[in-house]
């Protein structure tokens, strides 16, 4: 046992000579990989995708002492929707962000392309160096006739309730990014104006705090009526309310295909405020490379203020 007790000693010490003699490298060698990003959108017929490349960094350690754009550019890429083609333009434009890359925002545009829901979009990348990246997405199902409930309120305030409510067709593992709106119009303009509604406030400090709704699987958005009145109280900022007249509430919601939904839940810290991840998330879907292709439909369910309401608010 005594021998064996100093066999292990001399191992430990032979290895502990070896070890110092070594440089330590924290560094794993270098492969150069590939990123395709773009969200193909409803409501706009500009679409956009990003091509970048991974890079060492210049210290050879810290990732922020690279300050040359990892852009790809001179790359070959095409949409196809509906059986046509569309290639993207190449582009830059000056950068006006605060970021370590001080040379132009390089990306790939179309600029006549608005996709509508439940339709696919297909995209091949292919790089200077021969590297073909591939993915594609199917825009959400927001149909007029299956999408909002039809239980949902029409009018502000509701009748018998002292809160609005409006739901939605819920699907598994789907993403819903909701946003409310009044819009208004000031005097003697045509054109309206909207500010985004807070769910609630919280008091904080003495300090009315707005809470305002973030992308979840939640399929409904819910208001008290004191929070609508609350925020209609603001708007005049000082003035008077009948030089204001309001257009109406809007909810907007985003619906986020399965890819985009995805990958959001992976960057969720986790069900508390307490979790911590330490690895980010290695969700993709392009073949041959990183990155995300996803899409999202753009969908909104209009209610109108009663006259009274209005009136007692001193809107007229």
């Amino acid at each position: 046992m005594k021998k064996f007790g100093m066999l292990f000693s001399a191992i430990f010490l032979a290895m502990l000579c070896y070890s110092c003699n070594n440089t330590f490298d924290p560094n794993a060698p270098f492969r150069e990989r590939y990123a395709l990003n773009g969200i193909m959108r409803s409501d706009t017929t500009l679409q956009i995708v990003t091509l970048t490349r991974s890079y060492q960094p210049s210290d050879g350690v810290n990732p922020l002492s690279n300050t040359q754009d990892p852009a790809i550019v001179g790359a070959e890429v095409n949409l196809w929707y509906k059986d046509t083609l569309y290639p993207m333009r190449d582009t830059a434009f000056v950068r006006t962000d605060t970021s370590r890359y001080k040379d132009s925002v390089h990306c790939y545009y179309v600029n006549n392309l608005m996709p509508e829901d439940n339709q696919y979009i297909d995209i091949e990348a292919l790089l200077p160096n021969g590297r073909l990246l591939k993915s594609s997405t199917q825009l959400p199902d927001v149909g007029p006739e299956n999408f909002f409930d039809i239980s949902s309120d029409l009018t502000v305030p509701p009748t018998g309730k002292d809160f609005i409510s409006v739901t939605w067709a819920s699907k598994p593992e789907i993403i819903y990014s909701p946003r409310v709106y009044i819009v208004y119009y000031p005097a003697g303009s045509s054109e309206p104006k909207q500010f985004q509604v807070p769910l609630f406030y919280i008091n904080q400090n003495g300090t009315q705090i707005p809470v305002f709704t973030n992308p979840s699987k939640t399929n409904f958005v819910r208001i008290d009526m004191a929070t609508i009145a609350q925020y209609l109280n603001e708007i005049p900022n000082g003035g008077d309310k009948k030089n204001f007249s309001i257009g109406g509430l809007t909810i907007e919601v985003l619906v986020y295909d399965q890819y985009l939904s995805t990958y959001y839940l992976s960057l969720q810290t986790g069900l508390d405020a307490f979790t911590v991840k330490l690895d980010g998330p290695d969700f993709t879907n392009i073949q041959g490379g990183y990155g995300i292709f996803g899409s999202y439909v753009r969908t909104v369910w209009d209610l109108k203020f009663t006259y009274n309401y209005l009136k007692s608010l001193g809107f007229y």
